[in-house]
Formats: C-alpha cells, sequence, structure tokens
C-alpha cells in the first residue's frame, strides 16, 4: 500500500492523537488533491470559455443538464447546487435562456414552482465542450505522477465518505500496490 492510501485508511476512522501522527502525510495529500482539482477546473473553465460560456455558466448549464432530463431542475435547486444566491441563479438561467440553451418550463408536480430544462442545443454544446477537456485532462494525466493520482484518490475518497472497508477503496488499494 502506497503512502498516500495508507494516509487515508489511517486517517478515515482513527483517534485524534493517531491523526496528529499521519497529519503530514494527509496534508500531502490534500495538496495534492488540490493541486489535480485546479488543474481539472482551469482545463474545464478554459475550455467552456472557448465555446463561448462563461465558467459559472457553463457550471449551471451542467447542473440543468445533469439533472433528470423529463423532470429539469428549480431554479432555487440549481442556486443551491451552485452555492449562489436564487436570484443570482435566475439572471443565470435568463442567460441560458437568451443562448437557445435552457428554457423555463411549469413544474408538472408544483404549479407554483417553474423548472429549467436543457435544449438539444445545450446537449451539443456540453457534447463540445466535453471533448475538448477529455483531450487535455489526458494530457493532463500523463504529467501526473503516480503518488499525486493516489494522494488525490485518497482525499476524494475521504471527502465523500468512502468507508475504507469498501469495494472501491479496497480497489483503489489495489491499484496503489500494484
Amino acid at each position: 500500500m502506497n503512502e498516500a492510501m495508507h494516509a487515508y485508511t489511517k486517517w478515515a476512522d482513527i483517534s485524534d492523537a493517531k491523526r496528529t501522527r499521519e497529519f503530514q502525510a494527509y496534508v500531502k495529500n490534500i495538496a495534492d488533491a488540490r493541486y489535480v482539482t485546479r488543474r481539472v477546473l482551469r482545463i474545464v473553465d478554459e475550455q467552456a470559455k472557448t465555446h463561448g460560456l462563461e465558467p459559472l455558466l457553463h457550471q449551471a448549464l451542467l447542473q440543468v443538464y445533469g439533472a433528470n432530463k423529463a423532470n429539469g431542475i428549480t431554479v432555487g435547486n440549481l442556486a443551491a447546487r451552485l452555492d449562489v444566491a436564487a436570484a443570482f441563479a435566475s439572471r443565470m438561467v435568463r442567460r441560458l435562456e437568451e443562448m437557445d440553451l435552457v428554457r423555463r418550463e411549469p413544474s408538472a408536480e408544483d404549479k407554483r414552482a417553474t423548472i429549467v430544462v436543457a435544449t438539444e442545443a445545450a446537449a451539443r454544446k456540453l457534447a463540445e465542450i466535453d471533448d475538448d477537456v477529455h483531450h487535455n485532462v489526458a494530457y493532463l494525466q500523463h504529467q501526473l505522477r503516480e503518488d499525486e493520482r493516489m494522494s488525490a484518490l485518497s482525499i476524494f475518497a475521504f471527502y465523500v465518505g468512502l468507508d475504507p472497508d469498501s469495494e472501491i477503496a479496497s480497489a483503489i488499494r489495489a491499484a496503489s500496490d500494484s
């Protein structure tokens, strides 16, 4: 087991005294995870701009399209997913409407609510952006050292609450041992 995975398995559910001893390895994992995250997000943001979308509009469009296609997403839920004020989310939806990437529809379940649904043009735009992101992230992957990959994975596993004894954690550990 490499140092990153060892730190994750030890950090996930241990006493404060032991956590203190593992702290440097844990912080290294955080640093690597933040590095990978920043690089990927920069790639995504740059590609969104290349395709005519500001990064936050791109994120909003991802949330709308990623919601159940038939049911869409409310502006309030979109705001929560983006961690922005509902009024700001509403302005973003208006801008996306002007670009013909989303439309507002009355909710079938709640007559007081309006849902936001992505258009086919949105699906095409997201696919174009994703194609370019995929190419650039593949290049980034080849630049990362194995220890950086495992450090980032271990932190993401911790952040999402992955049980260290789960099948996924076992697969990550097995990959780090090979």
